[in-house]
């Protein structure tokens, strides 16, 4: 009803804009021309300050609230100190409601006695569908509202946009707000905006098709309008907001860049980049990948990040790139401070504003105003289809624009230049003039990002030039060593300067540029014989002994259309052997994941069910799976025969494969084998996975299976199997509430589990013992809020308010954690390093069991010998007191599986032709045989745990960081 109440306020004030009779989306066009300003006025904002946690020396104030503002999301500041922003009417809308009456409106606050609280609202803007963005730039305010970028002009300046026109369109949309967000003005001149995976058909001015298709990414285009580009697309859900470093460099930020579980990230978006995720890969079908894996700059974990800037001025944090960031879901703003690691960033997190008494505030934007204080919007409570920490739309909750800055400045009343230092020996991409300029900074070696800056503009030039200019050059780059991000600039840039010969590919005798250049040859050749002679090379290399460049010939391999045709004859050989080696076992496994229905492979799908090897045959069997889940009759014969035949890891792994199809002509044999106490615990379980979703009920004695291995205090493996599992079966009343019961004894992965076992139930009362059983579950605290939110979103306010004080409780002592970390950082910088080094040596902390400096200590984690040259004190500290927040990578944790049984727990040290060699916490080493492997599970949580900084005193922890920053 309040909804409806604010809609039609909405409108009225909308009646009073004459000739705005068409809604913005119905035409790129809609002329305007007797319009009156909608103008409100407030002395001061009638909104307290809330409770909240800032850095010493700096201070909040409210300064714009209701009646100025209602909803505001995201905007700018121009160059005249006013303040641009969309602002809501508070209605969750869909896609055909927004365009039928565009409800949302883009307001102009005004500062007109420059006291740094804002006086004047004028509705700069109305009937837009979903304004998410701004910026000013030659008198015009350009907004991404969907389904495009429009620009707005004030032509007599009344405060009122006359002429408003979309530049560019195409771009689709639900009404969740993961759409069109920005523009941002580039270095360059160009502007840049973000747009969510939900579709677009872009086209030029002259209808020429730009892209097509279902990836999210990063869009660009000239001031007027023309000469539309991607800059990168990806898999991602939704880009939100980016902004650009003193050389031009794109860091955004992304939501649920990671699924399962869900990550949100910062991203240094790179030209060309097309970023993967495992489960959205069709998004990106068709597009030039570089790399299997794109670097990814920080996961922040489930926080829902929106708005973002860089603080240029220098004001609040001094020189440096630092990097705000707001989070919807969790009353924050964070700063990330960004430090040069080769051609690209590394980012540290810093806790920077917290509310911390109004949990239904989300932040939407932060933007530096000219006097180098910041501005952060407060969205309220009214979103909710987009919004997964929303439990219902709050239209009572109104929104806000604070102001950080400096304790006892104005703010607002004077304008500070931006003080970044830019590097003037090379140029950044844009200021390149002549392929000649390029080349030359090409073999800048001691500079990396002057050799991507350059990549980038042969990249952005290539067309119509010949390619013959770079081509020595960037063959020789691919030679080199190289991190991701520059690897994938060189690679990007002889895509687009036409790739290479098939001869580079036959020359090729180092094996990492050979790696590099099989996805260049992929993205570029046209000639069909020249693509199959490079099938030809490809095949030769399957069996490399150097593993990346054998998955970079198996991957140019399986994406093409014709690989089972040309390589049939070759696959059938290697199945006339009597075994398979594991690398033989994988290219089938690869090559028929996307080429099963292909014609030519059928011959070998039926020669991998008839080979004598279980492991092969297990193959074939995976590869006959339809669509629709079923076998047909040769496949379902097999299937029948190694039920009673196959054992270890082979019978683990048909069970595997039943648990993805529909058949049931198996479930007698496998609810036999779940009641056989005979059989070892982990094959039942499986057993009773498959049918799981189809039987009736579940057994007293499968239960107890269950919540048996649920406890296993030695196989992670099986806990996991069983949580998963008791999330699934069918459980009665009575079972509900014995597995609720076991929350506080679960870990942190088995917990995360038991909230599908929440969402299946429907029941009142026994909701309300598992949320009680949740809250008093240590493990809450590795669990993110706006879980539970989405949880009981539709099961009742009541359910959530029962489990936030717990969560309440395990953010405050996350909070206490991390402003610890700022200020111990500070005092570690003057500790005292040989006493460090005697505590280390003493053993104290613990640090000596796991870590190597020198020949002293164990290799259990990574190597501490030059730790200082790539890591400060706030880092060492972090990883000290927040350990699974900063993995190293080959350095997480892996719960193995065996087929006897056994459970190891460790770091893989090596992959050995014998098996996988496995040190566990004790530092004990176990070779574990590929063929015993029956599951191998990578955690989320370091072996390292929490709470070492209180195993010492403070000043011994800082005398032990000072220590390790001193070994470089």
């Amino acid at each position: 009803m309040f909804a409806l109440r604010v809609w039609v306020l909405s409108c009225v004030a909308s009646s009073l804009v004459l000739g705005a009779d068409l809604p913005p989306d119905k035409s790129s066009e809609v002329p305007q021309t007797s319009l009156r300003e909608v103008v409100t006025e407030a002395a001061s904002p009638a909104l307290a300050v809330p409770k909240h946690d800032l850095p010493d020396g700096l201070e909040l104030q409210v300064v714009a609230a209701r009646p100025l503002v209602t909803f505001p999301i995201m905007g700018c500041v121009d160059d005249k100190g006013r303040l641009f922003i969309g602002d809501a009417v508070g209605v969750n809308w869909n896609k055909a409601q927004l365009e039928e009456n565009p409800p949302n409106r883009v307001l102009m606050l005004e500062d007109r006695d420059a006291d740094g609280v804002f006086d004047r609202s004028t509705v700069f803007a109305d009937k837009m569908t979903f304004p998410q963005g701004a910026c000013w730039l030659d008198g015009s305010l350009y907004v991404c509202s969907p389904p495009g970028l429009w620009k707005l002009t004030d032509k007599d300046g009344d405060g009122v946009a006359e002429e408003r026109k979309m530049i560019v369109g195409g771009f689709d949309y639900t009404g969740n707000a993961a759409d069109v967000h920005g523009p941002f003005l580039h270095p360059n001149g160009r502007l840049y905006w973000c747009h969510g995976r939900k579709g677009h058909k872009v086209v030029q001015q002259d209808g020429t098709l730009v892209h097509e298709g279902l990836a999210s990414g990063i869009w660009s285009c000239k001031p007027d309008g023309a000469n539309v580009q991607w800059h990168a697309l990806g898999c991602a859900d939704n880009p939100v907001e980016v902004d650009f470093t003193p050389q031009g460099e794109l860091i955004g930020t992304v939501n649920l860049y990671y699924s399962q579980p869900r990550g949100d990230t910062l991203i240094h978006w790179l030209y060309g980049g097309v970023y993967e995720r495992a489960d959205q890969l069709t998004a990106i079908a068709g597009l030039p990948r570089t790399q299997q894996v794109m670097p990814v700059m920080h996961n922040f974990g489930h926080v829902a990040v929106s708005g973002a800037c860089f603080a240029k001025t220098g004001v609040l944090f001094g020189e440096g790139l630092h990097y705000l960031v707001t989070h919807f879901n969790t009353q924050r703003v964070v700063r990330m401070e960004l430090i040069p690691d080769g051609s690209t960033y590394r980012a540290v997190e810093h806790e920077f504003l917290r509310f911390s008494d109004r949990p239904d505030v989300h932040f939407t934007d932060v933007i530096e105003d000219r006097d180098g204080s910041l501005l952060v919007l407060d969205g309220g409570g009214w979103f909710r289809i987009g919004c997964p920490a929303s439990l219902m739309e709050k239209n009572d909750l109104w929104g806000a624009v604070y102001r950080v800055k400096k304790k006892a400045a104005q703010g607002g009343g004077f304008v500070v230049e931006p003080k970044w230092k830019f590097q003037q020996e090379w140029k950044p991409a844009w200021e390149i003039a002549t392929a000649d300029e390029a080349l030359k900074q090409l073999e800048m070696k001691q500079h990396p990002r002057a050799i991507r800056a350059a990549c980038d503009w042969i990249a952005d030039h290539a067309e119509g030039m010949p390619y013959e200019q770079w081509s020595k050059t960037l063959v020789s780059l691919l030679h080199e060593e190289m991190d991701a991000a520059l690897e994938h600039s060189v690679m990007n840039a002889a895509i687009r300067a036409d790739g290479l010969s098939l001869d580079d590919l036959r020359e090729a005798k180092s094996p990492m540029a050979l790696r590099r250049m099989f996805p260049i040859h992929a993205a570029t050749a046209e000639d069909a014989s020249g693509q199959n002679l490079a099938l030809g090379i490809a095949f030769d290399h399957y069996l490399s002994e150097d593993q990346a460049l054998a998955d970079a010939a198996l991957t140019f391999a399986q994406n093409h259309q014709d690989v089972m045709e040309f390589q049939q004859e070759k696959l059938l050989a290697w199945l006339e052997q009597k075994e398979l080696t594991v690398r033989q076992q994988k290219v089938f496994e690869t090559l028929l994941a996307l080429r099963k229905a292909d014609e030519h492979a059928l011959p070998v799908i039926r020669a991998l069910l008839d080979h004598g090897s279980t492991a092969v045959r297990l193959i074939g069997l995976r590869a006959s799976i339809n669509e629709k889940g079923g076998l047909p009759d040769e496949a379902a014969e097999v299937v029948g025969k190694l039920l009673t035949e196959a054992k270890g890891k082979n019978l683990t792994e048909l069970l595997q494969l039943l648990a993805r199809t529909t058949v049931n002509r198996f479930d007698t044999a496998l609810l036999a084998m779940v009641a056989d106490a005979t059989k070892p615990a982990g094959v039942r379980m499986k057993a009773l996975s498959v049918v799981a979703g189809r039987a009736k009920e579940t057994s007293e004695e499968a239960f107890s299976l269950l919540t048996t291995l649920l406890l296993d205090p030695v196989n992670l493996s099986a806990r996991l199997e069983a949580a998963r599992a008791l999330a699934a079966v069918k459980l009665n009343a009575e079972q509900v509430t014995e597995v609720a019961a076991l929350f506080p004894r679960l870990g942190p992965l088995e917990l995360a589990e038991m909230l599908k076992l929440a969402r299946r139930t429907t029941d009142k009362a026994l909701l309300k013992t598992l949320a009680e059983s949740f809250a008093a579950a240590p493990a809450i605290a590795s669990l993110q809020e706006s879980e539970f939110r989405t949880l009981f979103a539709t099961k009742g306010a009541e359910l959530f308010e029962i489990v936030q004080p717990a969560l309440n409780a395990a953010a405050d002592a996350a909070t206490a954690k991390r402003q610890k970390l700022q200020s111990l950082a500070a005092l570690a910088v003057s500790a005292d390093a040989e006493a460090g080094k005697r505590h280390f040596m003493q053993g104290k902390g613990t640090c000596i069991a796991c870590h190597k400096v020198g020949e002293l200590g164990r290799a259990l984690g990574p190597d501490l010998t030059q730790i200082g040259a790539i890591r400060n004190e706030r880092d060492l500290l972090e990883s000290i007191l927040f350990p699974s927040n900063t993995l190293a990578r080959d350095y997480e944790t892996h719960a193995i599986e065996t087929s006897d049984g056994r459970s190891v727990m460790g770091v893989i040290r090596s992959h050995t032709a014998e098996g996988l060699m496995v040190m566990d916490l004790a530092g004990a080493e176990h070779v574990v045989p590929h063929d015993q492997v029956v599951s191998n599970v990578a955690l989320i949580t370091s072996l390292m745990p929490m709470g070492l900084d209180q195993t010492l005193p403070e000043k011994e922890l800082l005398e032990l960081v000072a220590y390790f920053r001193s070994l470089k």
